[in-house]
């Protein structure tokens, strides 16, 4: 990591203008404001003050926030060889894609939200990447990755900063997704990329940083400032009915402990279902049963969507008209 790269582009998130550092610690430079912001563990806590879900002393030591760590070599064991419930084959594909493209630009600058662990299939990027290049990793919590602690509302980073911006299995987690976006928007250059993946039919798997859920059309919206490059099934039926009947068998605890103990075992009942996706994913019919879908598009300046020419993508075959 180039740390003098990214301290050219860090910015206050409260008022997005420059910080100055002095030992642990970044100082808005706007007297009106003068927002502080610590280092803890070597990492920037751009966290506002005035944020209403995150505090900055939240921050200060490497505790669990959003992801789970367990010391016991037997339950690490035991969650190792646990089945994932989704059929996921196209990130890798996505971003072998996303690495064609971005191999004939100069020096380039990845923003991953929501990056403190690797997203399926990212390693295909991570690969290509060069001397010179700058890989920014941030997210609410602590991980192997974790380049910034920061709140993706308020993105702290100067406008036209990064060549792409992933934000992989995060728009679910996050209170206000619009405005996320709109903050992505701003920190991309123009003619960058932006990738996103996002559940559609998938139950809680958050907690309480889980919040919403997006149709083929309604993720198509979200980035309506973004012309397409390509989109489609992350997950599908297949996938998604794996998440059901797992979350069916749940359905029946009435504690956490017994919970966690369906949870776990419905992972080995029903994994097997999420491999009807190597049909299902190829029909046409599969978007509206989607277990997840993604978006890869272009910031162009001046570039929007509009509802009638987003109404009239529908891929699927449901329509309010028919009888």
């Amino acid at each position: 990591m180039d740390h003098s790269a990214l301290e050219q582009i860090i910015v206050c998130p409260a008022c997005k203008k420059s910080l100055t550092k002095a030992v642990d610690l970044y100082t808005c430079i706007d007297e009106s404001c003068r927002s502080a912001y610590p280092v803890f563990n070597g990492i920037p806590i751009l966290i506002n003050p005035k944020n209403d879900l995150f505090e900055q002393k939240d921050f200060e030591t490497k505790g669990d926030i959003f992801f789970k760590t367990y010391s016991n070599p037997l339950i690490r064991f035991l969650k190792d060889i646990q089945p994932d419930v989704t059929f996921n084959n196209v990130s890798e594909k996505n971003y072998l894609t996303i690495s064609k493209i971005l191999q004939s630009s100069g020096h380039i600058r990845i923003l991953i939200l929501g990056g403190s662990v690797d997203g399926v299939g990212i390693k295909h990027l991570k690969k290509v990447l060069k001397e010179g290049d700058l890989l920014v990793e941030t997210d609410v919590s602590y991980g192997p990755n974790t380049t910034v602690i920061c709140d993706a509302h308020e993105i702290p980073f100067a406008s036209e900063s990064f060549d792409l911006i992933i934000a992989q299995a995060v728009l679910e987690h996050v209170l206000d997704p619009f405005q996320c976006v709109r903050e992505m928007h701003r920190v991309l250059k123009n003619s960058g990329l932006i990738y996103a993946e996002t559940p559609f039919m998938q139950q809680v798997h958050g907690g309480k940083y889980d919040f919403l859920r997006f149709t083929d059309l309604g993720h198509r919206r979200m980035f309506r400032n973004f012309r397409e490059v390509q989109s489609g099934l992350v997950a599908g039926a297949g996938s998604a009915l794996t998440w059901s009947l797992k979350y069916f068998l749940t359905s029946f605890a009435n504690s956490k402990k017994v919970d966690r103990i369906l949870s776990y075992g419905g992972t080995f009942l029903f994994f097997w279902v999420k491999y009807f996706d190597l049909i299902l994913n190829k029909t046409k019919g599969s978007i509206d049963a989607a277990s997840g879908l993604y978006f890869l598009g272009k910031k162009e300046e001046g570039y929007l969507l509009s509802d009638k020419e987003l109404l009239a993508s529908y891929r699927g075959f449901r329509y309010s008209s028919e009888k």
